[in-house]
């Protein structure tokens, strides 16, 4: 019995030496993974086989790559409808879907005109090349395009060094709780764990969230109505005759309004100062001409 609780009591011990060398193995994990993912694959190569890398293995290492592609462009089409449509076959052709739609409406002149389209696509990222070409030839130019790629590769690996040395501590602490005899210590074996889990999830999660990124590419492309550099017809030159009848009667009609508003403050303004005033002045003359009579008498 004095021998089981000495060795409980050693496991309990070492739970801070276990973090403490779980987190330096992770450190240095990280350390390693800072340098080039392709840096130590010479020396395995060369202890295999001592020739020249095959195409194979060129094409190996480039799928295990991990890399974010993302573009977004804008075009001007004839039609927004119909480029629409093209887009979403370009994009259930190249095996992916549409994943949001945006229009931004224009007003000119007083109506609503046709503005913005914006789609958004998920495609698989070996697509991606020929997703963007085909998204091109929809329409013409008309502003920025920007193309980013991301590799994390070297995250991926840092993730999955991570993962496994808080995989290893788990089963430590599992075995120290197995061997806990009081419930204090038990506690905080179980404390413990729990912080690890936690911290396993998040990673998990992490990697999970960086897997569904480099395996669908994200193209957002925006369609705008082409317009004629000079455009004229009779139904424009009447709605404009229309607008500025228009705009005539409410500048009339404002001027108006102007006038009966100043009038309705000028009037009581002038009512509540020029009548006392008017008074005053009224019964000094008055008295006045009182004065020049008994004068006169």
């Amino acid at each position: 019995m004095r021998a089981s609780t000495r060795s409980v009591a050693l496991g309990l011990a070492l739970v801070p030496l276990l973090a403490t060398l779980a987190a330096g193995c992770a450190l240095s994990k990280e350390g390693g993974a800072g340098a080039p993912p392709t840096a130590p694959e010479p020396a395995a190569s060369a202890a295999a086989s001592p020739g020249p890398v095959t195409p194979a293995g060129a094409d190996a290492v480039s799928a295990a790559r991990r890399v974010v592609k993302k573009a977004s462009l804008e075009l001007e089409v004839a039609s927004v409808g119909d480029a629409q449509a093209a887009v979403t076959r370009i994009a259930e052709r190249e095996g992916g879907f549409v994943a949001s739609t945006e229009r931004s409406a224009s007003s000119q002149e007083g109506h609503r005109a046709d503005g913005t389209l914006t789609l958004t696509l998920r495609v698989p990222s070996a697509h991606f090349t020929s997703t963007l070409d085909a998204l091109r030839r929809l329409g013409q130019g008309a502003g920025t395009e920007r193309v980013t790629t991301e590799d994390v590769s070297e995250e991926f690996i840092d993730l999955d060094a991570r993962v496994h040395n808080q995989r290893e501590l788990e089963a430590q602490f599992l075995e120290i709780l197995k061997r806990a005899a009081r419930v204090e210590d038990a506690l905080n074996v179980q404390r413990e764990l729990a912080t690890v889990r936690t911290e396993i999830e998040r990673m998990e999660g992490r990697r999970r969230f960086l897997e569904h990124e480099t395996a669908l590419s994200t193209l957002s492309v925006a369609l705008a109505a082409s317009r004629p550099l000079v455009s004229a017809s009779f139904t424009d030159f009447s709605s404009s005759v229309a607008h500025a009848a228009s705009d005539t009667v409410n500048l009339g009609a404002g001027i108006v309004t102007a006038t009966i508003r100043v009038l309705g403050v000028l009037v009581p303004v002038g009512l509540l100062l020029f009548l006392p005033l008017g008074l005053v002045l009224r019964t000094l003359r008055i008295r006045a001409r009182r004065a020049r009579a008994v004068a006169e008498i």
